[in-house]
């Protein structure tokens, strides 16, 4: 899936993944991706399914809520100027330093087991997710996520 211009945030400036989450959710709510709801949706799961990955050298955070909050399939992305703390996907209340955010906005969920599978695999190679927190502009970010479309 190519990434929209209008939802990605290059360094951005956040003091929580609460403000990370609203900002990128904003995003999306803005251009008519999402239902009204989602970025409360998005907040509850986090609670309930943390979504941080302690991958190297900085942490990733796939953020996901229930296709029937979403009207257009689209992901958010921002590189986050200082890392915010997520609690660590299926660890209970480890933390990690997160740096790199894809928000997914994905209406089925066949789509989102693939495009986290996608994503999940991308973050395993370590110069990957240097490269994904360097990047300067769209272009750079999909070409490195290897959707040419």
């Amino acid at each position: 899936m190519k990434l929209d211009e209008e939802l990605v945030i290059i360094e951005m400036e956040a003091n929580s993944k609460e403000e990370v989450l609203t900002k990128l959710g904003n995003q999306l709510l803005k251009k008519g991706f999402v239902k009204e709801k989602f970025v409360e949706s998005i907040l509850l799961r986090e609670k309930t399914f943390p979504t941080g990955l302690p991958t190297v050298p900085f942490g990733v955070a796939i953020p996901h809520t229930d296709g029937n909050m979403v009207n257009e399939s689209k992901i958010a992305f921002a590189t986050l100027k200082k890392p915010v703390k997520f609690v660590a996907m299926g660890q209970g209340d480890q933390l990690v330093d997160v740096k790199l955010v894809f928000l997914l906005a994905l209406k089925h969920p066949s789509g989102q087991l693939e495009m986290l599978q996608k994503l999940v695999g991308l973050f395993q190679n370590p110069d990957t997710v240097s490269r994904l927190a360097a990047v300067k502009n769209v272009d750079e970010l999909n070409e490195l996520v290897g959707d040419k479309s």
